[in-house]
């Protein structure tokens, strides 16, 4: 149920900027800190960030003087890492999770003469492109590629469904910094085990560019 409400979300906010001001078109990309937190068979795991990248595409549309719209399609780097010692033997088995996220963000906005402060968040919709495990046994790694869908035989669900907060600072040049936060509500474990759940979760670090940005919002 949780995806025709993204959809309900998306097309209401499309009905809105048929009314809103000249949109502004841009692009970032930056650095992702990902993470997974896992509960298996009611012990709570929480595996070590992973550093990946970001980048894509948004378009903001002003709504009035302080509110805008933003849906954005970014490609995205998700995955954990796991490091432990046993016997002896340096292990250590980290996931990589290729992405492409649809985020619909209500920003509030405050304009000054050096530029435009943004905050504000809304409903993420992920799709999982491809993703492999790899193991490191001592000096010796090796690579499995993960299976998405939702059979028993995959290794997770293709759709993440998630809560995105942005904020940043656009300066009049178009040169624009912000930071998101991504929290996943989708248990993407395949099975039906309420005792075990699985949900991402990233911070990332973006630098971008407004192509056609308003000195002014009117």
């Amino acid at each position: 149920m949780k995806q025709p409400w993204f959809i309900l979300i998306f097309l209401t906010g499309s009905l809105i900027t048929s009314q809103a001001q000249k949109p502004v078109v841009g692009f970032s990309g930056g650095v992702v800190f990902a993470n997974y937190k896992a509960k298996l068979y009611g012990e709570s795991v929480k595996g070590n960030s992973k550093t990946g990248i970001n980048a894509g595409l948004f378009v903001d549309f002003p709504l009035n003087t302080h509110f805008s719209f933003q849906p954005a399609l970014n490609f995205v780097q998700k995955g954990t890492a796991e490091r432990e010692i046993y016997l002896g033997i340096r292990e250590r088995t980290s996931l990589r999770i290729n992405s492409m996220e649809v985020t619909v963000n209500f920003l509030y906005n405050v304009s000054g003469n050096t530029g435009n402060f943004f905050i504000g968040g809304g409903p993420s919709l992920a799709f999982h492109l491809s993703g492999k495990r790899k193991n490191n046994e001592g000096t010796q790694p090796y690579f499995t590629d993960l299976k998405f869908g939702n059979s028993k035989e995959d290794t997770l669900r293709r759709m993440d469904f998630g809560a995105n907060f942005l904020t940043g600072y656009s300066f009049p040049n178009g040169l624009m910094l912000a930071v998101n936060y991504n929290l996943g509500l989708s248990n993407l474990f395949t099975d039906k085990n309420e005792n075990s759940i699985l949900k991402s979760n990233y911070i990332a670090i973006k630098l971008g560019f407004l192509l056609n940005r308003m000195k002014n919002r009117k």
